[in-house]
């Protein structure tokens, strides 16, 4: 059953993305061509989410011999600032109306045709190719720059499911340039959506040369276990070497490159006293979700394997290691690395516990100023308003609908699942449309953007949301539905400019995740708070005065940007300060392409009457979609899931009670009492992961029997008759599973035969009745 619904679920989250692809090429937002719009979604959507890649870039570029050829092919691209790490992705798309299979064939092609545009690259392709390509700068920019690359991560994107192993990695033909290979299919996809991703199993035993000696840190803690190692650099470097800036996606920073002062420092440590990094260095700090011990001959413990390794303190050792061995042939052999492991036992509260340790115990950089987590105050609070701020009704809507904030991966997935009827889960999906969502890296680049910070924009999500971080703590702000409305109205903006701007062949240009930026903070300064954002949030569209000013603006921008820029890569200038200056310093439009906007502009120094909503109306709003919530179930199901939780053990009386009282007021209408409204929500999203079988096929219009039901004809409920209902179902087997225990247990004086119980037996006796049960 279990399997049969993970691949129900599967086939819907394929035809999902299917639409979506489709969808982008009919509107023309996201260009016309299917392969491309899937790697948009990808990169975008996906992956710069997870981790797995950062500022990445979608860039088609196929070259093809006289004959029809293929001889190389890529999909997009992400080049770290220091030009050492380079990730390039290729698509296979194949948009069937069922998954398809990928097979090895297949596989090898892509990385083939992916190798072949770096070589050519590296050997100076950029001078063949026409400087409007896409890839032209990238190409250029990895020929300039061939000495300063150490690693190339090569990834397959595609919407079929494989099974074909990853290919291990290598080097480039001829070079020492390490390739690495990562396939990226419909099922890590599928994943992906829900918060997960494929683990990181790490085996020192096996693939590492030995077993790591710990010392378990003495103690019964219910949260974690901690234990204290020195690992190899060898070790650290060949982990890092496999799963790259993976091992760093919990830390909140990114990678600081090797031109800081710190790492320098464990750079030239490396080089020359190899032997005092222990002495030197402050190590690592790192979680698991789970490690095997085992025993040592002589006695203590050692680690053999440790699963889901997380690095959130002393990123910048790790990553020091691997690039110094690499870049500058240093032997590490004599590095060692002290090693602070804590396995977190609590599922719950990873997030908030792998935060906590990397504010805390960074003592290497003061980063603790931008590091703020999921957890913070600021984001819980953003995540109510974004639950009970309904968005004004639109002529064009049947009904009013909500921008749904993710502060923490796979919420709105979870949030949907929780709905217990399906009228539920398509009322939720129409409130909350795809379209208005939005997590907290979407707010720092719609935030920073009217901030008048485009650079950092352009710089990536993991930096431009730290730097989003650092600002919040500066101002200790706590937002407000004034600062969430205008919020919208800014990722309104943001989101039709890339609309006006388009995507190739209908685009300005082919610098889109540059122009719109700072096209968008140019605005800003010029009309010095005088757009009218409060009227944004209220048509939840943009005028079209103000859509076409914005177009003009940005193919003058954009050409400007272009002719400036001191080097090829134009979006590497824009990730520095001095561009933003030069951009600010110029006159794109005149007063009179301005005045056309006039009627979009207010005085910010009169602003109009804005009502702020208090704390008690936030929770009485809360309280009104818990209350819409718990009366959805049917009283009947109430009254399964208390038969349920009596049979497992799993409620305590007292919930049991609650539960009881649930089903009594959604059976008679009435108001929910204060202790209902408190513990009903923890109840239903109990029974929803522990027994989704009870909310299968209900009728939103099922009511529990009622009392006339009880005085017809029915049988007087005895423990006889429970005790001939027990026999017969345990050879007949109609009744599910926690009905028959519950039955069971109450003719073993388990369970009392309470009036609350004989509603129970009567359900499951009826039940039986049309199965040719008899009473007599």
């Amino acid at each position: 059953m279990a399997e049969t619904l993970e691949q129900e679920q599967l086939l819907n989250f394929y035809t999902d993305l299917r639409e979506r692809v489709r969808s982008a090429t009919e509107t023309g937002e996201e260009g016309g061509v299917l392969e491309e719009n899937f790697t948009e979604i990808v990169l975008n959507e996906y992956l710069a989410e997870s981790g797995d890649t950062e500022n990445a870039r979608a860039c088609a570029d196929i070259r093809e011999s006289s004959n029809g050829q293929r001889l190389h092919k890529i999909n997009g691209y992400a080049l770290s600032d220091n030009h050492e790490n380079l990730d390039l992705f290729i698509s296979v798309y194949r948009g069937f109306d069922e998954p398809q299979r990928l097979g090895s064939a297949d596989v090898t092609l892509a990385f083939n045709q992916c190798r072949k545009f770096l070589n050519s690259a590296i050997k100076g392709h950029w001078e063949e190719m026409d400087e409007s390509a896409p890839a032209y700068d990238l190409a250029r920019e990895l020929a300039h720059h061939r000495l300063d690359l150490v690693r190339a991560n090569l990834f397959l994107l595609t919407d079929a499911e494989c099974s074909v192993s990853v290919p291990e990695g290598d080097h480039l033909a001829k070079t020492d340039l390490l390739l690495t290979y990562r396939i990226i299919d419909l099922n890590y996809l599928y994943r992906l959506e829900g918060g997960g991703h494929h683990p990181i199993e790490i085996d020192f035993e096996a693939d590492h040369g030995g077993l790591i000696p710990c010392l378990a840190v003495p103690g019964n803690q219910e949260t974690y276990q901690s234990y204290l190692a020195v690992v190899p650099g060898e070790v650290l470097a060949a982990v890092y070497e496999k799963y790259g800036s993976r091992l760093l996606e919990m830390n909140v920073r990114a990678f600081l490159q090797s031109t800081g002062k710190v790492n320098g420092g464990i750079r030239r440590t490396i080089l020359d006293e190899p032997e005092m990094f222990l002495a030197f260095n402050n190590g690592i700090a790192a979680t698991a979700e789970a490690v095997e011990l085992v025993d040592l001959p002589g006695g203590g413990k050692a680690l053999k394997a440790v699963r889901e390794l997380q690095i959130v303190n002393g990123g910048q050792t790790t990553a020091s290691l691997f690039h110094t061995q690499r870049k500058d042939k240093a032997p590490i052999d004599r590095v060692f690395v002290p090693m602070k492991l804590s396995v977190i036992k609590n599922r719950e509260k990873v997030s908030e516990i792998v935060n906590r340790i990397s504010r805390y115990a960074n003592s290497q950089n003061k980063v603790s100023d931008a590091d703020l987590s999921a957890n913070a105050p600021f984001h819980i609070q953003m995540e109510r308003l974004s639950r009970t701020v309904w968005a004004p009704p639109q002529t064009n809507q049947p009904h009013q609908t909500r921008w749904f904030y993710e502060r923490a991966r796979g919420q709105f997935k979870n949030a949907l699942g929780k709905e217990p009827t399906k009228k539920r889960k398509e009322g939720f999906l129409a409130q909350n449309p795809k379209a208005q969502f939005f997590a907290k890296e979407d707010l720092a680049k719609f935030v920073n953007v009217w901030s008048q910070m485009p650079w950092i924009v352009v710089r990536g999500n993991q930096k431009n949301y730290a730097e989003f971080v650092s600002s919040l703590k500066k101002k200790e702000l706590k937002p407000d539905n004034v600062f969430f409305e205008d919020a919208i109205a800014k990722a309104i903006l943001f989101r039709t400019a890339e609309k006006v701007y388009g995507v190739k062949p209908n685009a300005i240009g082919d610098l889109r995740y540059v122009t719109v930026p700072y096209s968008l903070a140019w605005l800003s300064h010029v009309l010095a708070g005088r757009l009218d954002l409060y009227a944004i949030w209220k048509r939840q569209i943009l005028s079209e005065a103000l859509k076409t000013l914005l177009h003009a603006l940005m193919v003058k921008l954009e050409t400007a940007l272009k002719t400036q820029a001191p080097g090829s890569l134009y979006g590497e200038w824009a990730k520095k300060e001095e561009c933003w200056e030069f951009i600010r310093k110029q006159s794109f439009l005149n007063v009179s392409e301005l005045a056309t906007i006039q009627s979009n502009l207010t005085d910010p120094k009169k602003p109009g009457p804005r009502r702020i909503l208090t704390d008690a109306d936030t929770g009485q709003a809360e309280l009104t979609a818990q209350a819409e919530r718990l009366r959805s179930v049917p009283a009947v199901v109430w009254g399964k899931i208390e038969a349920w939780g009596t049979a497992s053990g799993l409620f305590t009386d007292h919930q049991r009670t609650v539960l009881f009282s649930l089903a009594q007021a959604v059976q008679n209408k009435r108001t929910f009492h204060e202790n209902e409204l408190r513990n009903g929500p923890e109840l239903l999203d109990i029974a929803l992961d522990e027994a989704p079988e009870l909310f299968e096929g209900i009728n939103e219009a099922e009511a529990l029997p009622s009392a006339s039901a009880e005085n017809g004809q029915d049988p007087e409920i005895t423990l006889d008759l429970i005790g001939r209902m027990v026999a017969w179902d345990k050879k007949n087997k109609k009744l599910v599973p926690h009905h028959y225990l519950l039955l069971k247990h109450i003719a073993e004086g388990k369970t009392v035969l309470s009036e609350q119980n004989k509603r129970y037996v009567r359900t499951s006796l009826e039940r039986l009745k049309k199965h040719h049960f008899s009473t007599d």
